[in-house]
């Protein structure tokens, strides 16, 4: 039975009550700003074109951008194969693309998908295509496919130029692809007509795809973290984590996520510079960079740690009492949250790729919390023959979930400051030369970063 999706582009209730609730956990599993919505001029029709990092996770960023839209995505035709899979994708607003590995004689089909996509921006949806075609888990742009070229092109040209269609740059980055509760900057870049390519497309269609498609590259390397040296890439990672929380600190900045990403790519900037014109200080940053890492990799310290400072150690007479009271109620928001907590991190596990994890952990937990949250109060209700013992322990549910978190979350404080406390007492050597080396490499990093 063929799947219709000759409605896509109108405004679908049953979608409207999932997004609302996709949207609300959505920002519980990330920490999520958004800049630069303001760049998006009236009356344009827009194709967002974000980076590609965290599978479906990414598609879900884009629906947190403004309240009360639809959007339609575009994705690889193979993933519509059976009728079910693509009943769902469609209700979920989604498109297929035919390529030609899914069949030349299925080409054709992407007649009525392009003139979809007319109907789409005509309608005032927006349209979500991930160039890069595919994920990648580390914060590098890769080369872009020419699908979005060849797709924004032909729509627009069908028109005569009459859409208005702008592509809009969208930058995604991850402090974390996976931890819960991680943070997640999301940034529009500067829109750009796709009409101006309108000529060169009629006459040399290639051409344009490339055109197109480079200046779509350049914009979106601005709006995210991108580290082009692939033999220091875990090095430049690294002082992107450590430099920003320093200058953020050091110069009372607002510690906005944003704010950091804006330090991180000067200092790329900077770092790329120093590369090519003072290789050789350039050399002793990496190698100050690499022994920083080696140690704190040896003794088990976190780059949010830094410097590591043995007198944290009496927040452990407060840590510990607060843990042990945290406990019970932690013990009883894991009981009552164990299937919608550990199926979906089980089930996440049975996948090698890490990028899918937080996908997987996201929409299982999607599915599970409503049924645990409905069935498990009816059965306390039952036991205790009383309303109110469910109401009760319904009321109790997220409290305690809330309590679980911050219980976990001062687990690892415990551990991360017992460690720092017990390098001190064991190996103070070892720490002293841990925090030579941060201040070395900081203030290394700060006169490369405030030069020029």
């Amino acid at each position: 039975m063929p799947i219709n999706r000759e409605r896509i582009e109108e405004w679908s209730n049953g979608y409207w009550l999932l997004r609302f609730y996709q949207d609300f956990m959505f920002k519980l599993y990330f920490k999520t700003e958004i800049v630069g919505m303001e760049k998006l001029p009236p009356g344009a029709a827009f194709i967002f074109a974000p980076n590609h990092q965290n599978t479906l996770i990414d598609a879900l960023a884009m629906l947190t951008l403004k309240h009360g839209w639809q959007p339609v995505f575009l994705a690889r035709a193979d993933i519509f194969k059976k009728s079910a899979i693509s009943k769902i994708l469609t209700f979920l607003k989604i498109l297929p693309v035919y390529r030609i590995r899914d069949g030349y004689e299925n080409l054709s089909l992407n007649d009525r998908i392009f003139q979809k996509t007319m109907d789409v921006i005509r309608h005032g949806n927006g349209l979500v295509i991930l160039p890069e075609g595919s994920h990648v888990g580390f914060k590098r742009l890769r080369p872009l496919k020419k699908g979005i070229a060849r797709i924004v092109l032909q729509t627009e040209n069908a028109a005569d130029g009459s859409l208005n269609i702008h592509i809009v740059p969208v930058g995604l980055d991850y402090s974390n692809y996976v931890k819960y509760r991680s943070k997640l900057l999301i940034r529009i870049g500067e829109p750009f007509p796709v009409k101006k390519y309108l000529d060169l497309y009629r006459q040399n269609k290639a051409l344009a795809y490339n055109a197109l498609t480079e200046e779509l590259a350049e914009r979106l390397k601005n709006e995210m973290i991108h580290i082009e040296d692939k033999a220091n890439y875990d090095d430049y990672l690294f002082l992107t984590h450590i430099f920003p929380m320093f200058y953020i600190k050091k110069n009372n900045l607002s510690p906005t996520q944003n704010q950091a990403f804006e330090i991180s790519k000067r200092l790329i900037s900077k770092l790329d510079g120093l590369k090519d014109f003072k290789s050789s200080t350039f050399n002793a940053i990496v190698q100050l960079t690499k022994d920083l890492r080696n140690l704190i990799l040896k003794y088990r310290i976190t780059s949010e740690s830094l410097p590591a400072n043995a007198g944290i150690a009496v927040n452990l007479f407060w840590m510990i009492p607060l843990f042990i009271i945290l406990t019970p109620f932690a013990i009883f928001g894991f009981i009552n949250h164990f299937v919608p907590i550990m199926f979906p991190y089980w089930l996440s596990k049975r996948f090698k790729d890490v990028q899918f994890h937080s996908s997987i952990r996201h929409t299982v937990s999607l599915l599970l919390l409503p049924i645990a949250y409905t069935i498990q109060p009816v059965i306390v209700g039952l036991i205790f023959n009383s309303l109110r013992i469910a109401l009760l322990y319904l009321f109790a549910m997220p409290v305690t979930a809330i309590m679980l978190y911050h219980w976990r979350k001062l687990y690892y404080k415990i551990i991360a400051v017992t460690r720092i406390a017990v390098l001190a007492q064991q190996h103070p050597s070892e720490l002293k030369r841990i925090n030579n080396l941060y201040y070395m490499l900081i203030d290394e990093i700060k006169s490369i970063y405030q030069d020029g």
